[in-house]
């Protein structure tokens, strides 16, 4: 019998739903939309949420194969990666769904054949286990596939009750499938069964059957449309289909695996599986949430992805693999899933980029995380790192907790591994935390169910700003309501209307909405949903009513300066990738009427030159007058075509593509100019790095392009009038003011230094003595932080003994440094502690090294108090 590759078991899979009038539908992106209680997709039937819980549905079957990443959220599995042959961060999910269409039954008999004739597993290997109430599902197991009773097992809720997938939505019991991998994979108990812990019985397919809807306070009611949501692993069912001993064997895994072994001299083996394992798993979840445009960083899902990245590399360097390597694997991983996404060839370089970076600053921090552990224990008098350090250490600056345990076992030191997963604990909500979505499912559904009842907007925001309509509905704080009055804010859904809603990075329209009794003020137009518009506005006048007739203006000036900036948007892609290279891949936008902002990959700053060649370029394009066309196609006809898809979108099957002379063709449904001419000018404001490999541009078109260099001509002006100097001579004229201004604060400090250590000569032979310990105090006005330096190092020089203090007055401000000699931090005196206490008594802060420290604050009236109790201050460090 021919062994099935992973491909052909995700193809058959998909076939084998369609024949039974299931609809195939495309997986949705790691990034959910519209549920902002998860980081990531962790199951197939997330992107059907609403659907669920009674949203109007465009089919009752579906089938799918669903991106998901399972990691930093609920149902992490990240630090299980690598310890069980089983657990994965990304994965495939085939599943096949039903809303309000079959239940238990098919759901369970559809499972059973496919896994028996399709993919021939032998029937005395499958055993199935249902919720320990569900007597309907045992029946079906046991009456209708011919199971055996004692071969069906009943389980509770921690295995045979799914969900919901988030903190609300769809959740029931559900029915599982394992496999038996044989008892030399066991763990030898008489009792052992699927459920076990062990590795003998592994679950391949889990069968869920959503009867209730869960709400944030934890309570269930029954679902409107109770279903089946199943969910099998791609990576688990083609490791026991081709008959090998774990995932990561299969054809999924296996040349990544070959590919790490080019990279090390430790071969794969018991030792040093799982060092292999997880390396694999991570990079895939790099390369697929890479590609979806989650860039590694401090919050949210890019700090989850750092982690995986730093995990990763981490690893590496167990398997005695110097420098970055993890970036290499990436074109492996592409090569293997290429066929079946084919976005990440597009994406591969820039993934590989972001990656290579994040190693690079990653390597570089194990150096200086070592010295900052080492100073940590030199100044620790319990040996023991605080929780808190401990995170630090972790979070700020990359260090691995198992590394920094392996240093500190081996200096006698413990770790308050209690406190550090307090703070982690802590970090993840705030991950957690970190954005909040507008569209909630419950909204979502609320508004579907006013489309289904009310009908559809049409959008007529492309042919005209004006148009006739109807008020279908009022709402106020999310309730329908019949009538509203002069000073409320209320959102209106017309039955018409030529408001563009906020959609592809372009904000929504602004305007007037008029009737015969009243007046409102449009100030943001939504698309919640497909196919209907909302007006957030203010009455100004009168009261208008659920069903009043209206006349709908949307504000014109604005809109054409909102088409500017949309229109350069496109030429401003097309200059980066032409001037920078196609690796650009827009990863933001914003198009607003008074400015626009772009977010693009990239792994440098764009420097003066290539911003000057960007922007000349896209003026060059406007002065052209090239007219845009826009035309509607098949999908597909648009990506033969080579068309270039906005980040954040998603595309139906027939798409609106816009062409600015052959030269940019890209999807969208937003509005532009007629022709590029219209834009009238382009001007670049800033140039920024929004995220690892991630810049921004933010720019100003037409009226507001040209204000702004009106303002720059008028401030040269007013500059050259000061400097009695042409425009021409006013840099040089300048420069020459510049270095003289140098020359003199060169003076200046010089004097400076030179009155200083005059006075330090006094204070040497008159310390203040604290504790044993020579301590030297100078206070000075007008010194700055570099001269505090100097005078510092000064003392170093000639001074083997002692503790000094330095305070100064500048500028309303006071700054303090403190210098401790080696032989008193080996005696437990801290630099870093002193200077904290000293800032914390003038309204400041700061800290700093056991030997050298350096900090400021708000409040000189302080100072000489601040002074004074520096022996109490030191007796305590």
């Amino acid at each position: 019998m021919k062994i099935m590759n992973s491909r052909e078991i995700r193809q058959k899979f998909l076939d084998f739903f369609a024949e039974r009038q299931h609809t195939i539908v495309a997986s949705d992106t790691l990034i959910p939309k519209g549920d902002p209680t998860l980081l990531f997709t962790t199951a197939g039937m997330v992107q059907f949420k609403p659907l669920y819980a009674g949203a109007p549905l465009q089919f009752s079957r579906a089938a799918s194969c669903q991106k998901c990443l399972r990691a930093g959220g609920k149902g992490s599995d990240l630090e299980n990666v690598g310890k069980t042959l089983r657990h994965h961060t990304f994965f495939e999910m085939l599943g096949n769904f039903s809303f309000g269409d079959y239940f238990k039954e098919e759901a369970i008999l559809w499972a059973w054949e496919f896994l028996t004739e399709i993919v021939r597993l032998p029937k005395d290997k499958l055993w199935p286990s249902v919720f320990r109430e569900d007597d309907e599902a045992f029946k079906i197991w046991n009456e209708k596939v011919g199971l055996k009773k004692d071969r069906i097992v009943r389980l509770d809720e921690k295995d045979n009750f799914w969900g919901p997938a988030g903190e609300t939505g769809a959740c029931g019991p559900s029915s599982e499938i394992y496999f038996d991998l044989g008892p030399s994979r066991g763990c030898g108990k008489a009792n052992c069964a699927p459920g076990c812990d062990c590795e003998r019985f592994i679950e391949i397919w889990n069968l869920v059957f959503p009867q209730f809807d869960q709400f944030p306070d934890g309570s269930r009611k029954p679902l409107a449309r109770r279903g089946i949501d199943t969910g099998m692993g791609l990576e688990r069912i083609s490791f026991i289909a081709q008959g090998l001993s774990n995932n990561f064997e299969s054809d999924l895994f296996k040349p990544i695996i070959l590919e790490i072994a080019q990279h090390t001299s430790l071969p794969y083996g018991p030792e040093t599986r799982m060092a292999y394992h997880v390396i694999a798993d991570h990079v895939r979840a790099l390369t697929f949430a890479i590609s979806d445009h989650v860039i590694p960083s401090n919050e949210g899902r890019g700090y989850v992805l750092r982690r995986i990245l730093r995990r990763a590399s981490r690893y590496t360097q167990r398997l005695e693999i110097k420098g970055p390597v993890l970036y290499r694997l990436v074109a492996v991983a592409v090569d293997i899933m290429k066929e079946v996404y084919p976005d990440l060839l597009q994406a591969r370089e820039n993934v590989a980029r972001v990656i290579k970076f994040e190693e690079d600053r990653f390597l570089g921090t194990i150096s200086s995380g070592l010295a900052i552990l080492e100073d940590l224990m030199k100044s620790s008098k319990s040996k023991v790192i605080s929780g808190e350090d401990l995170f630090r250490l972790y979070d700020t600056y990359g260090f691995p907790i198992d590394m920094a345990c392996e240093v500190a076992e081996e200096e006698g030191f413990k770790l308050d591994e209690e406190g550090f997963q307090k703070f982690m604990r802590e970090q993840k909500e705030r991950s957690r935390a970190s954005w909040v979505g507008k569209a909630q499912v419950g909204k979502t559904v609320a508004l579907e169910k006013i489309k289904e009842k009310l009908g559809e907007t049409e959008f007529l925001g492309y042919q005209t700003l004006s148009a006739d309509g109807k008020i279908l509905t009022l709402l106020k704080n999310e309730n329908q309501i019949s009538e509203v009055h002069e000073g409320e804010e209320v959102q209106l859904i017309l039955n018409r209307s030529p408001f563009y809603g906020e959609s592809g990075g372009q904000v929504g329209d602004q305007g007037v909405i008029e009737t015969p009794s009243g007046q409102v003020e449009i100030k943001d137009t939504q698309w919640p949903i497909d196919g209907l518009t909302v007006h957030y506005g203010v009455v100004k006048k009168g009261l208008l009513h659920s069903g009043d007739e209206v006349l709908a203006s949307v504000d014109s000036p604005i809109r054409h300066a909102i088409a500017r900036h949309h229109t350069a948007t496109h030429l401003l892609n097309y200059a980066l990738r032409k001037i920078l290279g196609e690796h650009v891949k827009q990863s933001g936008s914003l198009v607003a009427p008074d400015r626009l902002r772009f977010d693009f990959a990239h792994f440098s700053k764009v420097n003066e030159s290539e911003l000057a060649h960007i922007e000349s370029l896209i003026n060059e394009k406007i002065l052209e007058n090239t007219t845009l066309k826009t035309v509607v196609v098949p999908i597909e006809e648009a990506k033969k075509r080579g068309a270039l898809m906005f980040f954040g979108d998603k595309y139906g099957a027939v798409v609106r593509m816009l062409d600015i002379g052959g030269y940019s063709l890209e999807l969208c449904g937003g509005t532009h100019v007629k022709a590029t001419g219209e834009i009238g000018l382009f001007k670049i404001m800033a140039e920024s790095s929004v995220a690892s490999g991630v810049r921004r541009i933010e720019a100003l078109s037409g009226l507001k392009a040209y204000e702004s260099l009106r303002q720059t001509t008028q401030k040269l002006t007013e500059l050259c009038s000061l400097l009695s100097a042409s425009p021409n001579q006013a840099l040089d004229r300048m420069e020459k003011l510049l270095a003289e201004k140098k020359r003199l604060e060169k003076e200046i400090e010089e004097s400076q230094v030179t009155r200083a250590k005059n006075q330090m000569a006094e204070i040497l032979v008159k310390p203040l003595q604290v504790k044993d310990t020579n301590v030297f105090v100078a206070s000075f006005d007008g010194l700055g932080q570099d001269v505090l330096r100097h005078l510092a190092d000064d003392f170093k020089a000639k001074t083997s003994s002692g503790v000094l203090v330095l305070a100064s007055r500048a500028e309303g401000k006071v700054t303090f440094l403190v210098l401790v000699t080696p032989d008193w931090v080996k005696k437990g005196i801290h630099a870093g502690k002193i200077v904290q206490e000293l800032a914390k008594k003038v309204d400041g802060g700061g800290g700093g090294k056991p030997d050298i420290a350096q900090a400021g604050g708000k409040d000189p009236s302080k100072l000489k108090a601040a002074l004074e109790s520096l022996p109490e201050i030191i007796l305590k460090t």
